[in-house]
């Protein structure tokens, strides 16, 4: 069966939405997250024009999402998924990096006309799934120093350089949670985590959206999910015991 890729349009938004989330959601912090993400993703549209690639054989078989960072003239690559286990094995994720890759040879309009130097990502592994960082690999990714992030250099000579978290003296004595709008898990992560810091402290918590509010994250250079007194989580949030030793211990410093 061929597989056709198509860009992301304002029509196929659900089916987008719909790789993640295929079912009726029953959650209304799910709901809330998917509405969230199809502000977000009209609001891309709008501004980028196509965010994310989708791909279809008689169904939809899978997707790669990603996002320009206009001051870095790179790519970030989101999300590459192929939720199905029929269609792992098929080449569609090869299929749909390659798509990507192709088109953003050409020059951009967000990019003054010209080409993006990279395309990165953060290799994150689904379980049970075949390692993302080793599929990159394959395709001609590069490591930093994190194992899982990545890039692949558009303009010869390129090397990427990993932003490091640079802390706000206005962010003492408070958690900073910074949510990303382009998951539509994005509401259920929030409160989850706003749950648990509050089984520890009453510490201030300040919410912010990662996409539109660009100078927030453009200051502190390359921002976690969540900051307590200044100091980035690493442990995530669904790993409770460890996530809260870890604010406590922010907490007290």
């Amino acid at each position: 069966m061929t597989i056709r890729i198509e860009d992301v349009t304002t029509d196929t938004i659900d089916d987008l939405i719909s790789v993640c989330v295929p079912d009726e959601p029953v959650d209304p912090l799910l709901t809330e997250g998917i509405n969230t993400k199809k502000i977000w993703a009209q609001k891309v549209l709008e501004t980028y024009g196509s965010f994310a690639k989708l791909a279809y054989d008689e169904t939809l078989a899978g997707m790669i999402q990603f996002l320009p960072d206009v001051d870095e003239r790179i790519i970030e690559i989101q999300c590459i998924f192929v939720p199905q286990t029929k269609d792992h094995r098929r080449g569609i994720g090869t299929q749909l990096l390659k798509a990507l890759m192709k088109d953003m040879k050409s020059p951009k309009p967000y990019f003054d006309h010209r080409k993006p130097e990279a395309l990165i990502t953060y290799a994150f592994d689904v379980p049970g799934r075949y390692p993302q960082h080793k599929f990159y690999q394959k395709m001609g990714f590069t490591n930093v120093d994190d194992p899982y992030l990545m890039y692949y250099p558009l303009e010869s000579g390129f090397k990427y350089t990993e932003k490091e978290f640079v802390p706000q003296e206005e962010d003492a004595g408070k958690v900073l949670i910074f949510y990303d709008p382009s998951c539509p898990f994005n509401a259920s992560f929030r409160e989850k985590i706003v749950e648990s810091i509050k089984e520890i402290t009453n510490i201030p918590v300040k919410i912010i959206n990662t996409f539109e509010n660009r100078e927030e994250i453009k200051k502190r250079g390359n921002v976690p999910y969540c900051v307590v007194n200044k100091k980035p989580i690493e442990s995530f949030v669904l790993d409770e015991e460890d996530f809260q030793q870890e604010v406590k211990k922010a907490l007290q410093e």
